[in-house]
């Protein structure tokens, strides 16, 4: 029978089981205290049992950890379990990362106090000299002595984990013991869930320490000390369990409402499709055309836009939408002409996003056109132009009493807000609450409640997470836990999620020195061993989370690393040219800067960074300095 209270040499009271969700779950830390990972739903942890102040809770299995081992890069000396929260001047030896937390520590006075974490530790166990039957690769400095059911009491399997009683191969000197259906098990197999074969380890690698991967199959939490079925070309590690689990590839069924799920990634081009004019049409049941007086819109044939300085906007249909299209427009000196801006190239001043011609169908021909604004280069969707002024409230800030109101940036170039859900600046339209300093941009509040992704193909839906039920999820790619990340939408038949920043990445993207798009992927490890490093930036990658990658000429971008499209400056409207004589001579145009590494005024590095570039020249100077 497992215990229930233990002491440990951590704290000075036992530590007592602690349920996932239930109500202490708030006391205590989102992360281990031994192995600084964060916790996943599932995971058995202890933590202080009457609650003194001791925040930290540890998983199961790192609070088993010996007090004692033998580690081959410290052979000549034991090294003994040490608790202490931060050693400031002290590097793992074996990871050079500073040491927290609980590590080990070698107290023999020549070896100026080496230590190692408990993680890195964590493959090993003690090497004491023990008895013989069977050799097994598991533990090859001892032999294996069959047990036929001799053990009365239940006994935690160093293979799997599970803790039951049966035929063991057991090693009494280290008490090291494996079920005898463990001590079988083949060094390599074929699985039906992946397409190599996996190869058996008696411990986590360290490669998947690195990066804190997670089961393959169930995206839980992989065991320090425990064995794992992986694949050396793909960087695919599964459970023991969850490698011959017949119902891992099930998925879940059918019904209501999310036959009707939106399917993401989605293409940059498509966002307006898939996301705003669903959102528009669940907000006010129908898109308004305006062609005729309606809520003293209509004056004298132009209609206003509350958000928009100038009074008067103008509906143009894309049926005349040439060149020739903007011969009703009074030419401006002071302005460009609207001529110079093809219809490929207008973006929409609200959400930011192109504005493509629509293929009219029987129900929704309407949206053959858009608004144009007579006194300046300011333009919109229909669906843009029919965003309600005020909202009760949003799924994804489901507060009472928190309404959100329409807002516009103060200038294209001043008064940008950072979104809530994306982190990304956005001179656009965007929602604000009356309330609280919540504010997010029209893609993002228009995130649907549920939705069907790429990256999870196992289960068919997704859905938001709302704030009274964060629990303890941690997205797939940046793996932010929910309660820093509240936007989280969860899969129902496992414990997948992925947070709204993530999800809002575009499909595909294009690096400006690459010729070619690259499609958004969550896999990149498949039929590709090695390291993964960015061809913009130059630093490694995590190979389990998301990246740009281009299977043929093998290049890997962060999706940070496309500041324009899905980095900060997503939400950022470009294309606006300038005369400055005080600064240039030349015509200059509101992009991102890309032809040299520092502005030609401050000096500053704002290569990446938005800012006005020459096309007659290579001056360039950043935004902060216009």
């Amino acid at each position: 029978m497992e215990l229930e209270k233990v002491d440990h040499m951590c704290h000075e009271h036992p530590l007592g089981r602690i349920l996932r969700g239930s109500a202490h779950q708030s006391y205590f830390y989102t992360f281990c205290y031994g192995c600084d990972r964060f916790f996943r739903a599932g995971d058995v942890t202890y933590g202080c049992s009457i609650m003194c102040g001791f925040h930290w809770l540890l998983h199961k299995e790192c609070m088993e950890m010996p007090r004692e081992i033998m580690h081959p890069l410290h052979p000549s000396h034991p090294l003994t379990l040490h608790s202490e929260k931060i050693l400031r001047s002290r590097n793992c030896a074996f990871c050079e990362a500073r040491v927290w937390g609980l590590y080990y520590r070698c107290s023999h006075g020549g070896c100026n106090g080496l230590v190692i974490h408990l993680r890195c530790a964590g493959g090993l166990k003690d090497n004491d000299e023990t008895h013989m039957l069977m050799y097994h690769p598991s533990h090859p400095q001892h032999e294996l002595r069959f047990s036929k059911k001799t053990r009365w009491c239940p006994f935690p399997c160093d293979a799997c984990g599970a803790t039951e009683n049966g035929d063991s191969y057991t090693c009494t000197l280290c008490d090291y013991s494996i079920h005898q259906s463990c001590a079988l098990l083949p060094l390599s197999k074929d699985f039906p869930h992946h397409h190599h074969p996996l190869s058996l380890a008696f411990s986590l690698p360290s490669e998947y320490i690195e990066y804190d991967f997670d089961c393959d199959v169930c995206c839980m939490t992989l065991p320090l000390r425990r064995w794992v079925y992986h694949c050396h070309l793909c960087r695919y590690v599964v459970h023991l369990n969850c490698a011959f689990d017949d119902q891992n590839e099930s998925g879940s069924a059918i019904d209501g409402d999310e036959k009707e799920a939106t399917k993401f990634p989605i293409a940059v081009e498509d966002m307006y499709e898939e996301m705003i004019r669903p959102f528009v049409k669940r907000q006010k049941d129908q898109i308004l055309v305006p062609h005729h007086d309606h809520d003293n819109h209509n004056i004298g044939g132009k209609y206003s836009f509350s958000n928009h300085p100038h009074h008067l906007l103008t509906f143009i249909a894309f049926s005349s939408a040439s060149s020739s299209s903007y011969d009703h427009h009074e030419k401006n000196d002071d302005e460009d002409d609207f001529e110079s801006i093809p219809i490929s190239e207008l973006i929409c001043d609200g959400c930011t996003l192109p504005i493509h011609e629509k293929k009219q169908t029987d129900d929704d021909g309407y949206e053959s056109g858009y608004m144009s604004c007579d006194e300046c280069k300011y333009f919109l969707h229909l669906s843009c132009f029919n965003l309600p002024l005020e909202i009760p409230s949003l799924p994804i800030h489901s507060l009472q009493d928190h309404s959100l109101r329409l807002q516009n940036a103060d200038g294209k170039l001043t008064g940008w807000i950072e979104c809530y859900i994306c982190n990304s600046e956005a001179n656009g339209l965007y929602y604000a609450c009356t309330s609280c300093w919540y504010e997010i941009d029209i893609k993002c509040a228009s995130l649907p409640n549920t939705i069907k992704h790429t990256s999870h193909p196992r289960h068919n839906y997704l859905k938001l997470v709302t704030a009274d039920d964060l629990g303890f999820g941690v997205c797939d790619n940046c793996h932010k836990p929910a309660s820093s990340r509240k936007e989280q939408y969860r899969c129902n038949s496992c414990i997948f999620s992925v947070c709204g920043k993530c999800v809002i990445l575009p499909a595909k993207n294009k690096h400006r020195l690459e010729n070619h798009l690259m499609p958004l992927t969550y896999d990149a490890r498949a039929n590709r061993p090695g390291d993964f490093y960015c061809s913009n930036c130059e630093n490694q990658m995590d190979p389990r989370r998301w990246m740009y990658h281009c299977y043929d000429c093998d290049q890997s971008f962060h999706p940070q690393c496309f500041p324009a499209t899905s980095g900060k400056y997503r939400n950022i409207k470009y294309g606006t040219e300038r005369v400055i004589s005080r600064i240039h001579d030349h015509p200059l145009r509101f992009q991102i800067i890309s032809n040299k590494k520092r502005c030609d005024l401050c000096n500053r590095e704002r290569y990446d960074m938005p800012g006005f570039q020459c096309a007659l020249c290579f001056f360039a100077v950043c935004y902060l300095c216009v």
